[in-house]
């Protein structure tokens, strides 16, 4: 059998993949990029580990396989290992999602929320990913991880805002202004249960959770707690809440933004979309005898929260000073 160069050949998306050869003839070459770790392994033994660089099968060469090499015929007869590649750089595109239904303490109904995220992780520990995870397969994938990852997430969150709304008082429909310490209190949770598999958790982030407004139980829900049956003005009035909390938090609206549009879909078309609300909301005309009644206190609060979407260049001046106009005009 001819002398062989042995490199890395899985799929792009590949974390782990196994050479498809296990008759290895002694004097090939194994090599290593810096971006790699492989290991040798026998009968399912593990028998040397190999960094980056190029590495000679041969005797006296790579530790672990001397007494395989003396077992082969003059030194001359292929051996039978298998070889995998694992790569050992962390990946940052782990997107999850999932609806998680939460108990309204206020009216004891059940309320669906829409949450996503994402989370960063590498292989910290291969010979236990490969045996918790990775089992008989020749390779294994970033698909294949976040598949099997997604009930451990969606548990652990699960169980994490259930105790936010159920023992500490959280609101529902203001958990969005609670991005910041959902995200590290799930990770905590999470980062036992990656080590498991011989993952390590690098960062994980919850980028918005929703109330599911559309829902017919939410609606009544909202109906049953006096919340505006315009669910654009109710999210307008959530995102003025999180532009506060955002305030406050370390890494202000930057950081906000940053982890995922305020969990409130905004993402790239945050202005348009936040315009959109604004104008919808407060589309003030001497016809309406709700907004007519409205108090001076009210306009007032409604003026300072659109200052800050245009200091937060959410929305355009033209469309502050067209609302504005409106707003004053009720009086």
């Amino acid at each position: 059998m001819a002398i062989s160069t042995i490199t890395f050949k899985g799929a792009i998306d590949s974390v782990v993949w196994k050479h498809p050869e296990s008759n290895i003839t002694i004097g090939s070459q194994l090599i290593v990029n810096e971006t790699e770790v492989a290991h040798i392994f026998e009968n399912g033994q593990l028998l040397s580990t190999l960094q980056a660089g190029r590495h000679t099968i041969e005797s006296g060469n790579i530790p672990g396989l001397e007494g395989l090499i003396e077992r082969a015929f003059n030194n001359r007869t292929p051996i039978i290992v298998e070889i995998w590649f694992f790569k050992k750089i962390a990946g940052f595109d782990y997107k999850w999602g999932a609806q998680i239904p939460v108990v309204d303490k206020q009216t004891k109904l059940a309320i669906p929320l829409g949450a996503r995220g994402s989370y960063s992780l590498r292989i910290k520990d291969p010979m236990s990913f490969m045996l918790q995870m990775v089992g008989t397969e020749s390779s294994y994938t970033k698909d294949q991880i976040k598949a099997n990852l997604l009930d451990n997430v969606i548990r652990n969150l699960k169980d994490y805002i259930s105790e936010e709304v159920q023992n500490k008082g959280s609101d529902p429909f203001t958990l969005t202004t609670e991005i910041k310490e959902i995200s590290e209190g799930v990770k905590k949770s999470l980062t036992n249960d990656f080590a498991r598999f011989g993952l390590e958790l690098i960062d994980f982030f919850v980028i918005g959770i929703d109330v599911i407004s559309e829902n017919p139980e939410v609606q009544r829900i909202m109906k049953l707690r006096g919340f505006r049956a315009d669910a654009d003005f109710y999210k307008l009035e959530r995102s003025f809440d999180a532009l506060n909390k955002a305030a406050e938090n370390e890494g202000g609206l930057a950081g906000t933004f940053l982890s995922g549009g305020l969990g409130l879909g905004l993402g790239m078309n945050a202005g348009q979309q936040m315009g959109q609300a604004v104008s919808q909301s407060t589309n003030i005309n001497g016809n309406n005898s709700q907004q007519n009644s409205q108090s001076s206190e009210d306009i007032t609060s409604k003026l300072s929260k659109l200052k800050s979407l245009l200091d937060a260049d959410l929305i355009t001046k033209e469309d502050y000073d067209m609302k504005k106009s409106e707003l004053l005009n009720s009086l």
